[in-house]
């Protein structure tokens, strides 16, 4: 026999569980059995949360450039007073730039690493070190790069700080080594680590989103990053560079996390040069790839045999659709800006842009649609093919398209609709963001094994089922939480030390969690399964039957009060006199098993 032993800490958080299950309009919109929580608020441009290996460390940063700690005392995640980490006087936190990922190192306990992924501000690019710089100010809306950059964190200290002199610029370590910032937005982005222990990063085309960009728009600031070296001549095609295998632009990047160096087993590593955007670059075709994640349950545990795991790639769209795209191997290809969605984007498409660094080819001859699901077997050769998006959805309306064929023909169904693959809903939006791939059965056996997915704009939560042939298209799409759930959703991630799942509200400054709970709480335990409490709802009588041991017999309240205990050895009633409300018995038995279940009172 299994046992379950329910602490005090644990049944106080789980009813008040339960009573956001009763009181919040918004948490009854969730499927039964899960409920929401408030766990923190009061952030100014919070963007995201992470946790350490077990969980008792929550990791929160924002936009602005600053990191704090809350560490789990059992009951709740009390917060640090002050920012663990604070690089506010360098991040460039306008419009939709800032910091915009962190992770921890896989051996964070012992080495205290973390990695930032940030815009850098251009008055610290161009200053910093010098007599004319000053940490106060900022200068906006001009050419500047993205950076990552490596701390390692006091972790072992009470409170725990930053080691700054242990900064070491992976990526961006130049004015000219870095991502090419050359508008107000589309800079990506999501560090995290492969099963292989590299570091990967999404980053986007850094174009105009205001008009067809080929280069030399006027919006944009292409000039001043020629001029200051930013980016390379031949990178001056704007949202094109997505396309080319030697910019950091548009790509998902792949690097040693102790050099910042590409991995030998990238699809186009030069040897002579494992610094280069080419070294490092994973994937291709991004347009801004503001959130992805990884199956940590897939992938190699070795670097040399290029399979860090399959990721989720959300990336966000232009004018028609948002997609998702899953990359399960090296030099594919997304498609932007020839394609977005599942198809053609003309604009594009038809502009017959020449590739500098390939010329005279075009940019259209170099990236077709599909004839099937099977891609090339040399990695270099997926550049050449679209490798399209494994759901898409529309802009102000419910419509999901999935990649499939007829015959030899790319064909985008309807989820539900004729000659689809994927059953389930249709939805709408207009800013993908991808969430994690759900692990292990305490979020819920329902949702193992799923991926979670929301629209910072329309803010709900779906979840995928993926294919189990590995083919990259979902078997069926369905909602955890619906439209305006949320408050500008830009980041979900599962925390290890329950399996809920963390969002997050840029709008409100919240931090929020869905959790997952059984009706009865119960494992196995077969002599308390049994016992039945009834009515249900009740009134002033309530009759426990099958009890054939002795059982300790609790009712609390929603505040963790006990209201009544009593021991039985038999069935028996008890009257009460209770307001009307959610109380939850604790029923425990000689063996130390316990059961929670939940009664109404009318």
């Amino acid at each position: 026999m299994f046992h379950i032993i329910i602490t005090s800490i644990i049944m106080k958080r789980l009813l008040i569980l339960v009573s956001l299950c009763i009181c919040s309009t918004t948490i009854a919109q969730l499927p039964d059995d899960y409920s929401d929580e408030l766990i923190q608020s009061g952030y100014a441009g919070i963007m995201g949360t992470i946790f350490n290996v077990d969980g008792t460390k929550m990791f929160a940063w924002t936009q602005a450039g600053e990191i704090y700690l809350s560490n789990w005392n059992g009951n709740a995640y009390i917060k640090q007073n002050a920012a663990v980490l604070d690089i506010s006087d360098e991040v460039s936190g306008y419009r939709d730039f800032g910091m915009l990922s962190i992770c921890l190192d896989p051996d964070f306990e012992t080495n205290g690493y973390i990695y930032l992924f940030y815009t850098v501000d251009r008055h610290h690019l161009l200053h910093y070190g010098t007599g004319s710089y000053n940490a106060n100010t900022n200068d906006y809306y001009k050419a500047s790069i993205s950076r990552i950059t490596r701390y390692t964190l006091n972790h072992q200290l009470t409170p725990m700080t930053t080691d700054y002199a242990s900064r070491l610029v992976l990526l961006g370590e130049s004015i000219s080594t870095g991502v090419p910032l050359t508008h107000e937005s589309h800079a990506g982005g999501t560090l995290m680590f492969g099963s292989d222990g590299t570091l990967l990063v999404t980053t986007g085309d850094n174009a105009s989103y205001t008009s067809t960009d080929t280069g030399s728009r006027n919006e944009t600031y292409y000039q001043q990053a020629l001029n200051d070296g930013i980016m390379r001549s031949e990178e001056n095609v704007g949202a094109f560079r997505s396309q080319m295998i030697n910019s950091l632009c548009g790509k998902v990047l792949r690097m040693d996390p102790l050099t910042g160096d590409g991995i030998s087993s990238n699809p186009f590593y030069d040897s002579n040069n494992p610094r280069s955007a080419e070294s490092r670059m994973w994937a291709m075709g991004l347009r801004n790839p503001f959130r992805a994640s990884i199956n940590i349950a897939t992938g190699s545990l070795d670097p040399n045999d290029a399979n860090p795991g399959t990721l989720f790639v959300a990336d966000v769209g232009w004018g028609t659709w948002e997609d998702i795209h899953v990359i399960d191997k090296p030099g594919l290809n997304a498609g932007w800006p020839l394609y977005e969605g599942q198809t053609a984007l003309n604009s594009y498409y038809t502009s017959g842009t020449i590739n500098p660094d390939e010329s005279p080819a075009t940019f259209v001859s170099l990236c077709t649609q599909p004839t099937s699901f099977v891609d090339d077997a040399i990695p270099s050769n997926r550049r050449f093919v679209h490798r399209r998006p494994s759901a898409t959805w529309k802009h102000g309306s419910n419509r999901v398209r999935v990649p499939y064929f007829s015959g030899s023909t790319p064909t985008d169904p309807r989820v539900g609709g004729s000659g689809s693959p994927t059953t389930g809903i249709e939805f709408r939006g207009n800013t993908a963001i991808a969430g994690p791939f759900v692990v292990g059965t305490a979020f819920g056996a329902d949702f193992e094994g799923k991926l979670l997915f929301s629209d910072y704009k329309e803010d709900w939560i779906n979840a995928a089922t993926l294919n189990p042939s590995n083919t990259p298209w979902f078997n069926h799409i369905e909602q955890l939480a619906p439209s305006d759930y949320g408050n500008g959703i830009v980041h979900i991630f599962q925390n290890p030390l329950d399996g809920s799942m963390f969002y997050v509200n840029i709008n409100l400054g919240t931090i929020r969690r869905i959790s997952f709970y059984d009706d009865t709480l119960s494992i196995t335990s077969n002599e308390l399964n049994e016992i039945k409490i009834l009515p249900n709802p009740v009134n002033n009588l309530i009759s426990i039957s099958g009890i054939t041991n002795q059982v300790e017999i609790e009712i609390y309240n929603l505040s963790g009060q006990i209201l009544l205990s009593r021991t039985a050895h038999e069935s028996l009633e008890i009257p009460i006199s209770l307001s009307s409300g959610l109380y939850l018995v604790k029923l425990q038995s000689n063996s130390g098993n316990q059961i929670l279940k939940k009664i109404i009172v009318n």
